[in-house]
């Protein structure tokens, strides 16, 4: 090989692994690690933290890592993303959105609470104000102090992860009670397939809401959840509707169809308002029957707040 062609080679190779490492910093959204600290794991994420003296970490990143290595497989990719621990006093500088500690992801972050988080203290005050065999079925899961953190972090913080691998290739969905749909059944896959042992952490909480009716849920049709979505419902009116699609999700896995997940994701990323035109109702499940199951489709057909 001639020098000349051997340099070529060389430059065109450094070349294509700028443009790839470009790529990967591109997606993850590092305007928002700015002060932070990193902590040094095994993991093949990066973890940042506003606070040094961290603790409680370990469970969180270890199901992390855990559900990365099963997505990754399912979906058939290896995602890059960042995990981010954040006082509740830090929130609004690292954070996407309010309230504080309440997990979110977005443009390849994921961000946690390192405090106990605002909505899980609010709610377990509405809760133990209530009589208390209304919530002591709550005490063998989340503790005599009822912390729902063990609820709204160690087990939201993988719909959130779920999110990402969507959020990767597209962030328009035709509806966004789908994109919930998709993040919260692959929480249930993972869980129910992979960590067991928080399976109890996982589906308590909602059994409680859901059984506690839908008195505190002034909007209940999915067109008012697209039109309001978090910005315009109440937290309880939202968590309302986040447990309706997790009796959905479950139901759907339950029945044996885990796989439906990397076929729902493609439709996600296929059908994105950034590529498509939005579908009708009629459009939309007709296209969901065919490319994704019929379990999704008859969530559209049969929800039953109309």
């Amino acid at each position: 090989m001639k020098k000349s062609t051997f340099t070529n080679l060389i430059a065109i190779l450094i070349c294509c692994s700028t443009l790839q490492m470009q790529g990967q910093e591109s997606w993850i959204d590092t305007s928002v690690h700015r002060g932070l600290t990193e902590l040094k794991t095994d993991y093949s994420f990066k973890t940042l933290t506003s606070n040094d003296a961290i603790k409680n970490t370990a469970a969180t990143l270890n199901n992390l890592n855990r559900s990365k290595l099963y997505f990754d497989r399912i979906f058939q990719t290896e995602l890059d993303f960042a995990v981010l621990f954040i006082e509740n006093k830090a929130w609004g500088k690292h954070a996407y959105f309010p309230p504080p500690g309440l997990p979110q992801a977005g443009n390849g972050n994921v961000i946690l609470g390192l405090d106990k988080s605002v909505v899980s203290q609010e709610v377990e005050k509405m809760i133990t104000q209530l009589p208390q065999q209304y919530w002591a079925s709550l005490k063998p899961i989340y503790g005599a102090d009822i912390d729902l953190d063990l609820f709204y972090r160690e087990t939201l913080s993988i719909h959130e992860l779920v999110h990402l691998y969507h959020f990767k290739e597209g962030t328009k969905p035709q509806r966004k009670w789908l994109q919930e749909l998709f993040a919260t059944m692959g929480m249930y896959a993972f869980i129910k397939k992979e960590s067991v042992s928080s399976y109890g952490l996982m589906d308590t909480y909602p059994e409680f809401v859901i059984q506690s009716g839908d008195g505190m849920a002034e909007f209940k049709t999915l067109k008012d959840f697209e039109e309001k979505y978090v910005q315009e419902l109440t937290p309880q009116n939202y968590e309302w509707y986040q447990m309706q699609l997790y009796q959905n999700a479950k139901s759907i896995i339950d029945a044996g169809k885990s796989d439906i997940l990397p076929k729902f994701l493609h439709f996600l990323i296929d059908t994105d308002l950034s590529k498509t035109e939005i579908l009708s109702d009629f459009e939309l499940s007709t296209r969901l029957e065919k490319e994704v199951g019929k379990e999704i489709a008859d969530i559209l057909i049969n929800w039953k707040y109309k």
